[in-house]
């Protein structure tokens, strides 16, 4: 049985050998950022937002938020990546805009929304890497390896799931209200709020109850609630490269939180380190 179970997993993977009748398990992962083992994502990222919500220097910010570009980066998601990088430039600049020509009252009100920006804008791009290079069914495994109960696995992997879907028929509502001759941007946001929303949510909230239900359909029918061991046809097993990525990593950005706690506090680069 083991043997059929083997032949099985490596014509799945292409690496059966028809010609000499023998099977052999290449290793399929690459070593690199992308294909590092679901737990150490979920360490790196973990610590990544607690180091940057410890922090207090917008100098330390800027290189959180380049490291957390650069992690995007060598995981092959570079268009995103320069999206968030975007924002935060321009979150950046408005901050440093409102300090200089801003009113007393207006500067105090708007620094503390751009600098809330600031702060969330690294953690949301370690959300979405994470997101976008997990696997839902190693990430299971890697859990279920861990010894976590199910009330906690299946919750967790129907999340992350979930979250893409939800990405999704926001596209397909923007498209239907396109054709529709209803705008969506900024200028209608700002003129039209409360309709501007109305036309987004309300939809989005009766898709998410049907995806929701679609979504549990789909998992049960695969055996997400069975009480047999998870198999898997990829291995899932941390890497010595992993490790040596997380540990890296965090030095990275517990070393950042040293220095904003114990140097940066008495730089001032034009307003970067205040």
């Amino acid at each position: 049985m083991q043997q059929l179970e083997t032949v099985i997993r490596q014509e799945a993977s292409g690496s059966f050998d028809t010609v000499q009748g023998r099977c052999f398990f290449p290793d399929e992962r690459r070593k690199g950022l992308q294909d590092a083992d679901p737990r150490i994502k979920i360490l790196m990222s973990l610590v990544f937002s607690t180091m940057v919500f410890l922090t207090a220097q917008k100098i330390t910010m800027h290189a959180f938020c380049l490291a957390a570009f650069v992690l995007i980066l060598f995981s092959g998601r570079q268009r995103i990546g320069v999206k968030f990088l975007l924002a935060y430039a321009f979150c950046s600049i408005l901050d440093v805009v409102t300090a200089l020509v801003a009113a007393e009252s207006f500067r105090v009100v708007l620094g503390i929304i751009v600098y809330s920006f600031m702060k969330f804008i690294p953690v949301i791009m370690l959300g979405s890497w994470l997101a976008s290079t997990i696997k839902v069914n190693e990430f299971m495994a890697a859990l279920e390896q861990m010894r976590l109960p199910k009330p906690v696995i299946i919750p967790l992997a129907v999340l992350l799931r979930f979250l893409p879907t939800v990405k999704e028929e926001l596209g397909y509502i923007s498209d239907t209200m396109k054709m529709r001759n209803i705008e969506l941007s900024c200028r209608g946001i700002l003129l039209n709020p409360v309709r501007t929303m109305e036309y987004i949510l309300v939809p989005l909230l009766m898709r998410s109850v049907k995806v929701a239900d679609e979504l549990s359909a789909a998992a049960l029918t695969r055996g997400i609630d069975s009480e047999n061991r998870r198999t898997s046809l990829r291995e899932v097993r941390i890497l010595p490269s992993d490790g040596m990525i997380a540990a890296g990593f965090i030095l990275l950005v517990v070393s950042l939180w040293y220095l904003d706690k114990n140097v940066f506090p008495g730089l001032t680069l034009g307003g970067l380190g205040a």
